[in-house]
């Protein structure tokens, strides 16, 4: 147990000390609260005088869903969730760097290895940090929102109001979701042994994995037209592969902060269907339940941390 204190203080010690940490908090906690009060300023200014004419509940509705406390806090969870790639994704990336990388581009693990023998308690040290620090990034932003919404309400038609309950809940699970992240980020940068490598692998392995399978259904599909197709659909796993979209990684590891996205949708006057309007299934997402996506995370989790522990403690280090 002491082992395991030891190495989150440590870790801890060394995040509080890197610029990145720092950087990360004013892109989240500061740039995304004051681009939601301009565009709820510029929204008013230019629009105000015609909002009556507007078929959106009003202009101060649009605002109130974009520049309040309320709003600005739900952009601070939706936003980073549709970036590419996403935000979420690049801050673990970034604390696997510091956590994993760094000891291997300082030659340091085994010194690391001779003060704290446990190679168990290193792991879960580093692991415990790594979702201290995504949790305080998100509990921050969600401190951001109240505090620039709050200053928002001085100069904008905008208030407390919101079912902030089911917020802070998706904050929670979207937390929880990012396990499946941590323990992707921290494998690849450790079994690649070079940080640059493993920060690719994180970014782009599973949208590659899952881009090839999407070109793959609409090119070829499952249609038994061939001998291969024919075989699997006799052994029942047809539709088993059809379904597959609904158990991809980004699908449903970003599924709470995605929750939301039809109702933001939707205070705009936009219908998911296209009814003489864009198509927005794409940004919509699958529909999937977030019970689903929690199983199927789960199962991400415990896959991935299996082979990260098998291999850390196993292998040599230099």
């Amino acid at each position: 147990m002491n082992a395991f204190v030891n190495v989150v203080r440590a870790e801890l010690f060394k995040v509080r000390r890197k610029r990145r940490t720092y950087v990360v908090a004013g892109l989240w906690w500061v740039l995304l609260p004051v681009l939601a009060l301009i565009v709820g300023r510029v929204l008013l200014d230019n629009l105000g005088s015609i909002a009556s004419d507007l078929e959106l509940g009003g202009i101060d509705a649009v605002i109130q869903q974009i520049a309040s406390p309320f709003g600005i806090a739900r952009l601070a969870l939706v936003g980073p969730a549709y970036v590419s790639p996403t935000f979420y994704v690049i801050v673990v990336a970034l604390l696997a760097a510091l956590l994993v990388g760094d000891d291997r581009t300082h030659a340091m693990w085994k010194t690391v290895l001779v003060v704290q023998p446990s190679r168990l308690a290193v792991l879960a040290g580093k692991v415990t940090v790594g979702m201290l620090v995504v949790g305080a990034l998100m509990a921050g932003a969600v401190i951001a929102g109240l505090a620039f919404g709050a200053l928002g309400t001085t100069f904008l038609p905008t208030d407390f109001s919101g079912e902030w309950g089911q917020l802070l809940l998706l904050y929670a699970l979207q937390w929880a979701f990012t396990t499946a992240l941590v323990a992707l980020a921290y494998l690849m940068v450790y079994v690649t042994r070079n940080v640059a490598l493993g920060l690719v692998l994180v970014f782009f392995l599973p949208a590659l994995l899952e881009g090839l399978y999407t070109v793959y259904a609409a090119v070829v599909g499952f249609q038994p037209i061939n001998r291969f197709n024919a075989f699997l659909q006799a052994i029942r796993m047809r539709q088993v592969l059809e379904d597959l979209p609904t158990y991809f990684f980004t699908t449903n590891v970003y599924a709470p902060a995605r929750s939301t996205t039809r109702e933001l949708v939707a205070t705009f006057g936009a219908e998911a269907s296209g009814n003489g309007g864009p198509d927005l299934s794409a940004l919509l997402g699958s529909g999937i339940t977030l019970g689903h996506a929690a199983w199927v995370v789960a199962g991400y989790t415990v896959v991935l941390f299996a082979l990260l522990v098998w291999r850390f403690l196993r292998t040599d280090v230099d």
